[in-house]
Order: C-alpha cells, then structure tokens, then sequence
C-alpha cells in the first residue's frame, strides 16, 4: 500500500474460516484525521439518536433500561460533538437533548412556561455543571505548558497560543450567549436555581479572559515580522536583528497591561532563547562539527558566540533602560526577576558550546605535534615519542568521527562521556608533551636553539599542562638572554677600548673605517634585539 493509505481486515465472532466471513476495508496512515472527518458527519448522528431514542422503538422494554439507552445514546452525542470540537482546536459545549426547540419560544409568552419542569431544570444545571469543569480546563491552561513539558517551544507557538486561546474564548462566549442558553437560563432565573449566579460567574470569568486574550494577542502581533526576520536570516548575520526583536518585546511590556507580567515575560524570553538556539544548531551542522575542517568549525562555534553573548548584553542593555519606552511621568515597571530564569537553557547551550570550542582547540593546537622537529643527541627520540603522541591523539579524536549523535543536544550524555574521557586523554598528552619540550629545553646549547623550539611548540605553550613547565623554564631563559647582553656588553668594551689604543676603530671584514664600524654596530645590536623581540612574544612576559 502507498504511505498514506493501508488496509485492515476483520474477521468477525463466531464467523467461519472462509474469505468470505472477513470483512475489509481502507484506512488512511493518520487516523485521527480519518475519525475528525467520521464524528463530523452530524447527519448520521440525526439518524441514529432518533432511532435510538424514539420510545416507539422501546415497545416491551424495561422503563429503567429504556432511560438507560437514551441516556447513553445522548451522551455519546454529547461525547463526539466534544471530540469534534477538540480536533479543530475549540471547546464545544454540549447543549441538553430537553432545551431542543427552546429558543425559538418567546420567554414571556404562556408557551414557554409549559416547557418549566423538573427535566429540563435538571438539564439545564447538569449542562452548567459540565460547561463550568470545560471552561476551567481553557481558563487554567497557560502558555508556559510547553515549556514545562520540556518541548522547547519557539515565540511562534507563544503567538498561536494566544491567537487560538482567543478565537477559543469568542466561540465560547458566543455559546453562552446565544438564544438557546439565554432562555435556558431565563428558565432557572424562573425557579429561583442556585445555579444562576454559578453561570453569571463563568459568564465573567470568560468576559474578563477573552479581554485579556485579545489584548495579548494585538500586541503580540507586532512580534511576528521581527521573529520571521530572524528566522529567515543566515544565523552569522543574525546579530543586527536582536536589538529590533528586543526593542518590540519592551514596547510589549511597557503597551500591554496584561502581558506586563514577569511570569509570562519570562516565558516569552525564554522561547527567544530556545529559537536562537535552534537557528544555532542549524547554522553549526552538529552532525558534521567534529568532522568538517578544525579551522572551519571553530569559527562557525566563535560566531556562534558572539552572536549569544551580544543578546545576552543587549537584554541586560534593554532591562537596564526600560524607563525610554514610557511616557514621562508614568510609572516604569522593571524586571525584577532573575536572568537565571531567561538564560538557563542558553546558558547550558553555551556550556556545551564550550566544550566542544575545546576538543576543537585542542584537535588544532595537537595536529602541530606531526610538525615538530628536535635537533641534538636525543632529538630524534624525542621526535619519536611526539609522532607517537600524535597518534595516540588521533585516534583518540576519531570516536568523534564516528559517533552519530547530535553533539549540540544538551540530554545526550553520551557526548558527555566521550568528551570527559577524550580530555582525560589530552591531560595525560599534555603531561607527557610538557616533560618533551622540558627535555629539549634543557639540551638546546644557546638562545637561537630555544627560541627555534618556542617558535615550533606556538599554541601548545597556551596549554596548561605545558605551560606549567615553560613557566619554570621563563627564569633560566631569562639568565640566558642576561648573559648574552652581559657578553654583547664586554664586545663592546672590547672593541672600544681597542679604538682608543689604536687611535682608531679596528677594521671590520676589510671595509672601509666608517662602513665597517656601522656595520659592527648593527650586528651588535641585531645579537640584542633579536632575542628580545622573542622574549616579547612569548605569553606572560
């Protein structure tokens, strides 16, 4: 069968075991659909609640059995006009099979106090009572749900919560005062029911949350060009975008009465952070982060970075100037909630962030071992035992590679693992790499040899394990360049000294007097200037 249709087959009780017993038919792949579009065929409900309840077909029954079927036959009724409602995303509220007819009687004429009995009395406030637990069910639901449910919702489902909320509440309203209800209630107002102020009350709660829906709702309107700017743009060129996205959000809180809540800002704020995040993961390719190109990957993470930490700013920037979108003179309403509450879930996304930002810096920093040369007695095992290091590391790195999970979602503890495991690893790298370069240092016969071996380690020397040792090496270097400018300094007496014996500069490489002494000048100088340019690129001094 094709994806959007399958068969079922049925063979019925006590049927033999013929084909021709089975009974067959068709379905579509989404049942639901298929049931909205059965329990919306209300003309077979005005077939079978007639038969069922038509008392001439009751003949020889038991009267209690005879109630029993009408009463199961209307609430079934009742149950699918409900379920019809559910599936087009409204409350329904199931009308009395006693009120048919009723509103098309005039409350003051003589007709209408004949329909005055106990049926329809007890009808009427068995309908209020069912209508009162459905209306509370719309009334306690906030938009916050799904973000206690752990769904992650974006603002778009912010808005299509008070966009539906609202067309909900009108449909309910328009249920409660349309003409049937109206006389049914005139109706209880007649015998005095306990009832009445129950239904006076609902009738306001739904009054006042169908105001306050539509208020919301108008205002929330103004997000929706903003939220689609951002969600249409490529994530590294997002940045210009949040300040305009903010600024609506503050015009919202200081313009709407009842969104002016923290409760609900807070809600709001944080589907924003939910959407920068999606529209993150999306520009990152997380399947493809640890496999694509170092280089690439950790400037796509960068970018990342700074666009999340520059709304983090612009947020704070906004809280803290909250006063410019009021009139002067009108009370400013601040933001007295935490930003833990905003930027908990951004903020574990940049944790994750972070880590991944080290296993790529450290994937770059370690494919320089290959590169690594040592000269001396004990250069080539020492170079041995880097190329080993190297290895070790890039098999290390491959579990990455292989791996298919989504390194961006914050419940894949796997990745956590496999990350804590590699950086163990690493240390352990770094330990052995630190004792490496310790070794060389220690052989390298003068200044020109070290810093050769600075310049070959680079980024590694950023790495703490290594770092540690360069930094007990720092003194040692440091008496290695004094004694080279203690040395340059006795050249120089020297070479003064014989000028005053000679009554002349001594002759250097058979030049003339003048050129050779800029020239031994400038060869002087460059014996101190070169290794002090090295010394002032090397971190921490």
């Amino acid at each position: 069968m094709s994806a959007t249709k399958a068969l079922f087959f049925l063979r019925p009780p006590g049927a033999g075991p013929g084909a021709a017993e089975l009974l067959c038919g068709d379905l579509p792949a989404e049942p639901l659909p298929h049931f909205a579009a059965l329990v919306e065929e209300v003309e077979m409900m005005k077939v079978i609640v007639p038969i069922l309840t038509n008392r001439r077909n009751h003949q020889g029954w038991p009267r209690v059995v005879s109630q029993d079927i009408i009463h199961h036959v209307h609430s079934l009724k009742n149950a699918v006009f409900k379920v019809v409602g559910q599936v087009k995303g409204k409350t329904l509220l199931p009308l009395p099979a006693a009120s048919e007819g009723i509103e098309n009687i005039d409350p003051k004429s003589e007709k209408f106090l004949e329909l005055i009995n106990k049926s329809l009395v007890h009808a009427t406030e068995s309908a209020i009572i069912e209508w009162s637990q459905q209306i509370q069910r719309v009334l306690r639901k906030e938009s916050s749900e799904p973000l206690l449910q752990g769904t992650n919702p974006t603002p778009k489902v912010e808005l299509q919560f008070w966009r539906s909320r609202c067309a909900d509440l009108e449909g309910i309203h328009r249920q409660l005062t349309s003409r049937r209800v109206s006389n049914m209630l005139e109706v209880l107002e007649r015998v005095q029911s306990i009832y009445v102020p129950a239904f006076q009350s609902m009738l306001v709660d739904v009054e006042a949350a169908l105001s306050e829906a539509q208020d919301i709702d108008l205002h929330l309107t103004a997000l929706q060009q903003p939220l689609e700017h951002v969600e249409a743009a490529e994530f590294s060129k997002v940045k210009p975008l949040l300040v305009p996205l903010l600024h609506v959000v503050c015009w919202i809180w200081a313009s709407c009465q009842h969104y002016s809540v923290p409760l609900r800002l807070v809600v709001l704020l944080q589907e924003i952070c939910n959407l920068l995040i999606q529209q993150a993961a999306v520009y990152l390719t997380p399947e493809d982060l640890l496999k694509a190109e170092v280089e690439e990957s950790l400037g796509k993470v960068q970018t990342v970075f700074d666009i999340l930490s520059t709304f983090k700013g612009a947020l704070e920037e906004r809280r803290a100037n909250l006063q410019v979108y009021y009139e002067p003179g009108q009370q400013v309403r601040s933001w007295d909630f935490p930003s833990r509450l905003v930027f908990a879930r951004l903020d574990s996304f940049l944790q994750r962030l972070e880590t991944v930002k080290g296993l790529l810096t450290t994937a770059l920093d370690l494919a320089e071992l290959e590169k690594i040369e040592f000269g001396g007695m004990r250069g080539k095992a020492l170079g041995q035992q880097v190329l080993a290091m190297h290895e070790e590391f890039q098999e290390c790195y491959q579990v990455f590679s292989e791996r298919a999970y989504d390194c961006l979602d914050l419940a894949n503890v796997e990745f956590e693992q496999d990350a804590l495991g590699f950086q163990q690893k690493v240390q352990d790298i770094d330990r052995r790499l630190g004792t490496v370069f310790s070794q060389a240092f220690s052989d390298a016969p003068g200044l020109e040899h070290i810093f050769k071996l600075l310049a070959m380690f680079r980024n590694l020397l950023e790495r703490p394990g290594i770092a540690a040792v360069a930094a007990d090496k720092v003194p040692v270097l440091l008496s290695m360049f004094s004694s080279a400018l203690d040395q340059a300094r006795l050249t120089y007496s020297r070479h003064t000294q014989a000028g005053l014996q000679l009554g002349f500069p001594p002759l250097h490489k058979n030049v003339p007097p003048v050129a050779g002494a800029l020239g031994w000048a400038r060869e002087l100088r460059a014996r101190i200037q070169g290794p002090l340019e090295h010394l002032r690129h090397i971190p921490g001094l």
